[in-house]
């Protein structure tokens, strides 16, 4: 018996076993409901790469199909993402944005706040810390361009606080931290102290900020819901230790983030279909993934932005393959993880999205 034949009959053996226990054995074959289809030569090699053509003032959307016809890498990733996002926002679709990491601060205000106004988000699921950064700008603060390459024991004695290459002085904080203490106080006197979930909570705050690029205007002004679910791990902390020590028991904000629960998974139970976009990962796209399955819906649409690692066994870079196994996501969901800065990623997508969908399209998708 020849070398060659003896590797083809084990190969046929290793084959066999593999489809007798029904582990999935990638590129060896599909499996299509009960159906079993052995893959040929000819069937892994149907689509080529068709490579990218630029040319002067093209469009971002034209730039995406080029990105298409390739299909590779992250710009194939990309190209997915887009189109994934087109169909949340043209079929009936909740459509749920998490939001960690630095983004505010980076640049994404505004661009967040225009999905907000233009109905192309439905629910955010935030980090404190990013609320408290759109806060910073709503009252006049600013983020600076700085650089990652910088004695920081010099930031530390100038009173400059650094997010990798963003600098924020301290004084907006201490800025906001007074105002914020203005509002606590008001809020806790007006509800007396009745429980608020984060999302009445970021209403509130809504309310009182007068900035139209603003985050929280503009949830507050189209009754869209920002929760917060783990609203105390930023600076609303602190705010809340100074306002605990200036009010009576009575008139002190109280902030229920399990208030909120049943009101967030109800809103998975009413959609006709659940898409989510995730920038980063963490604690927004956990309670997003947890009510889908507390739900019993599982996700039809998901795009995530990471640049985390699934071997760490983290959520923010699991896979949304390993979502299926937790009945998050669908298994037969429209799907994509694009590795890369959502700082970059994120406004493509959008921008893309955007003019593919046309200057006269409007979405009818009222929750509240």
């Amino acid at each position: 018996m020849s070398f060659f034949k003896m590797k083809r009959d084990s190969l046929n053996i290793t084959r066999k076993l593999y489809l007798t226990q029904k582990f999935f054995f990638h590129g060896v074959y599909l499996r299509t409901n009960h159906t079993v289809k052995i893959m040929k030569r000819e069937d892994f090699l149907i689509n080529p790469v068709r490579h990218i053509k630029l040319k002067p003032s093209m469009t971002v959307n034209e730039l995406i199909k080029e990105y298409s016809k390739s299909g590779s890498f992250g710009a194939g990733r990309l190209a997915t993402a887009c189109d994934i996002y087109e169909r949340m926002l043209r079929e009936d679709c909740t459509i749920f944005l998490g939001l960690s990491g630095a983004v505010v601060p980076a640049g994404l205000r505004t661009v967040i706040a225009d999905l907000i106004r233009k109905r192309m988000v439905d629910v955010i699921v935030s980090t404190g810390a990013n609320i408290i950064h759109d806060l910073i700008e709503a009252i006049g603060g600013h983020h600076y361009k700085g650089h990652w390459l910088v004695d920081d024991f010099l930031l530390y004695k100038y009173h400059i606080y650094r997010i990798y290459d963003i600098f924020v002085p301290e004084e907006a904080f201490t800025k906001l931290d007074f105002k914020l203490v203005e509002i606590f106080n008001e809020i806790g006197r007006e509800f007396k102290g009745q429980s608020l979930a984060t999302h009445e909570f970021a209403w509130e705050l809504g309310k009182r900020v007068e900035d139209s690029n603003s985050i929280l205007r503009a949830a507050y002004e189209m009754k869209l819901p920002i929760f917060m679910p783990a609203v105390r791990d930023c600076e609303f902390s602190l705010v809340y230790y100074y306002h605990d020590k200036l009010v009576g028991a009575n008139e002190k904000l109280k902030i229920d983030s399990f208030k909120e629960v049943p009101v967030f998974i109800s809103l998975f139970e009413r959609a006709e279909k659940n898409g989510m976009i995730i920038i980063g990962g963490g604690v927004p796209r956990n309670t997003i993934q947890h009510a889908a399955v507390s739900s019993k819906r599982s996700i039809d649409y998901a795009v995530v932005i990471t640049m985390d690692r699934q071997e760490t066994g983290g959520l923010s870079g699991s896979t949304l393959e390993e979502t299926v196994s937790w009945g998050k996501v669908k298994s037969k969901a429209k799907k994509v993880m694009v590795t890369g800065e959502a700082v970059m990623i994120f406004p493509i997508m959008v921008a893309s999205v955007m003019e593919r969908l046309g200057e006269n399209f409007i979405r009818e998708h009222k929750l509240f």
